[in-house]
């Protein structure tokens, strides 16, 4: 590790002094592409040392499948838990424990959880995220379940947690879904939103373990031929943190009053005030953009800013797909590819959008090729991308973009291929009694489109083929399917690596072997702000090429991506500045000519 003390300038005032600390990867010289680069992953799960496998209830998605939201899935969380410098591992788990695996470096892990404290053997684990609610300078984390109980774990900073969720005030019973950290009040601690699903369970216990809830079966034939009704919920919960240990639940006076089956959370400033805005998906209607009025409330804007929102919603996601520094919004709309149990293959087109949440199955049903041919005021049936006119409103280009795809669950956002433009990662696919169906991996063009390149890539078919070895119900083989995702650099090579949570099987854990290409990282030390600097937006410009991040904790769908910004350089050779805006502040923090090839640390002024 070598330190260096640079210069920064913030705007027009007087320059100061920053410390960044450089932690450069490589040991020995890299041969870098001449070429356009290149995508490409091997599955290196079986020598990492991740033994993990999620587990099914078999009487909900067994021999007696029922249609409800145990065939959802866990999560996967990723963050420097011991702070080491490497990122580390989070699985969730529905029947069974959960599992914190600490990187060890060269992509070995061990699993922690339960020494730790935090693998939760009797929960039905679903979703959550990590972030430095204290900010003492360690992880903590925060678990949400179904009806067992969310859970607030602090880092006790020596490779221990302690549930502190009844001292903290931040607890809650239900169907809980995604778990977000954001500032939204800018005061420097991390609140706390919390999204909840709907009641799919009685008080009867589970078959599959006496500390779960029995489900029952969604009235979905009701449901999709009532798209625009009603359909119930239980309202999301925002905590705001105290600044003392404890939260307050602020819910109702704040204004967010989704109660609806909202799968996901993803927060952005869209409109650039320098507030964090709030968008929940719904899984059975119209979805839900929160704007931040930057006095403790939030105003609802959906139809105003969006028009149609996505009707079976699952993961949404922020990111700038423009590099224009205005976020973008990607929406994924599972549900509305339910109407067809049989293999897709050559009998519905993955690309196509239609008129009702019953596809070809409607009367009359029929593919749609604009907004105003849907048969519903408010929603679309299908995923939708928002592409932001930076004038807070929004354009829907899901169709021109590539951005239909088929049975999607979680999105992942990263460059890749290091070539200065965000990809997506989708998971995908059903599991038993539907037929298999592939991820995908989005190459952004940088032309306003994407492109599937999940099988020249080696992601699809999955290494470990298509079913469930040795798995069969009722006489029919149970496919793979994937849930929830998240991107990171684990092995400090300078490329982005993916470790996939799947439904009832392993993981798949995606090392990064593309054209070797520059590139730069960014870890963000708040001081006046939240520790984490979730909310800062970065921007690093190199030459012709510039680049935004905004940081945050989660989204995507049950999902946390690493916290180190990382930008791929493309052609050039060397970064002109970054530029950093805190949460709080208007003026950029600069830091000219950085070093590139490394992971820079930058501490707040």
């Amino acid at each position: 590790m070598c330190q260096f003390v640079m210069k920064s300038r913030e705007g027009a005032m007087q320059r100061v002094v920053l410390v960044a600390t450089l932690l450069c990867f490589f040991s020995v010289c890299r041969i870098w592409s001449k070429n356009e680069p290149s995508v490409r992953f091997t599955d290196v799960l079986r020598d990492s040392g991740i033994g993990f496998k999620h587990h099914f209830f078999r009487s909900e998605q067994g021999e007696d499948y029922r249609m409800n939201q145990y065939d959802h899935g866990s999560g996967v969380l990723v963050a420097d838990v011991n702070g080491d410098g490497l990122m580390d591992i989070y699985l969730q788990d529905f029947l069974g424990p959960n599992a914190l695996y600490i990187n060890r470096g060269k992509l070995k892990f061990d699993d922690v959880a339960k020494k730790s404290g935090v693998d939760m053997p009797e929960d039905v684990s679903v979703g959550g995220s990590f972030g430095d609610y204290d900010n003492d300078g360690d992880m903590d984390l925060y678990v949400t379940t179904y009806h067992t109980g969310n859970r607030l774990f602090r880092n006790r900073g020596d490779g221990t947690f302690e549930d502190v969720t009844k001292s903290a005030g931040a607890g809650h019973v239900g169907h809980s879904s995604t778990a977000l950290w954001f500032d939204f009040d800018l005061d420097g601690y991390l609140d706390l939103y919390v999204t909840n699903i709907g009641p799919f369970t009685t008080a009867e216990p589970s078959l599959d373990a006496p500390y779960a809830r029995r489900g029952v079966n969604l009235p979905l034939g009701y449901i999709m031929n009532n798209p625009e009704a009603d359909h119930g919920g239980e309202p999301g919960v925002l905590f705001k943190n105290n600044g003392d240990g404890t939260f307050a639940d602020v819910t109702k006076q704040s204004g967010i009053n989704s109660r609806q089956w909202n799968g996901d959370v993803t927060v952005g400033d869209y409109d650039q005030d320098g507030y964090p805005d709030v968008y929940t998906s719904n899984m059975f209607g119209e979805n839900n953009l929160f704007h931040n009025n930057g006095n403790g409330t939030f105003s609802k804007v959906t139809r105003k800013m969006l028009g149609r929102t996505s009707w079976g919603g699952m993961g949404a996601l922020f990111f700038d797909a423009t590099n224009d520094g205005y976020p973008e919004l990607y929406v994924v709309d599972m549900h509305s590819d339910m109407w067809t149990h049989h293999d897709p293959a050559g009998v519905v087109d993955p690309k196509a959008k239609y008129d009702t949440p019953r596809g070809k199955n409607a009367k009359n049903g029929r593919v749609v090729t604009k907004p105003e041919q849907t048969r519903a005021k408010w929603v679309l049936y299908g995923n939708t991308f928002f592409v932001n006119r930076r004038d807070g409103t929004f354009e829907e280009r899901s169709g021109v973009a590539g951005l239909e795809n088929f049975w999607p669950w979680g999105i992942v956002a990263g460059d890749f291929n290091n070539d200065g433009w965000q990809d997506l990662f989708v998971t995908a696919g059903m599991g038993y009694p539907y037929a298999y169906w592939p991820n995908s991996l989005l190459m952004n063009t940088g032309k306003g489109s994407f492109v599937d390149r999940a099988a020249a890539a080696g992601i699809e078919p999955p290494a470990q083929g298509k079913y469930i070895e040795g798995l069969q119900i009722k006489g029919q083989p149970c496919s793979r399917s994937s849930r929830s995702a998240a991107a990171a650099d684990f092995d400090g090579d300078g490329d982005l690596d993916l470790i996939v949570n799947n439904f009832n099987h392993e993981p798949y854990f995606l090392r990064n072997d593309s054209s070797k290409v520059h590139f730069v990282q960014v870890r963000l030390r708040g001081k006046k702000a939240n520790r984490d600097g979730f909310g800062a937006r970065v921007k690093i410009v190199s030459g012709d090429l510039v680049q935004y991040r905004e940081a945050h904790s989660s989204g995507g769908y049950l999902t946390q991506s690493s916290p180190v910004l990382h930008f791929g350089l493309a052609n050039a050779t060397q970064v002109d500045r970054i530029e950093v805006i805190w949460p709080g502040t208007k003026d950029p923090q600069v830091v000219a000519m950085p070093q590139v090839d490394c992971l820079i640390t930058l501490e707040q002024p």
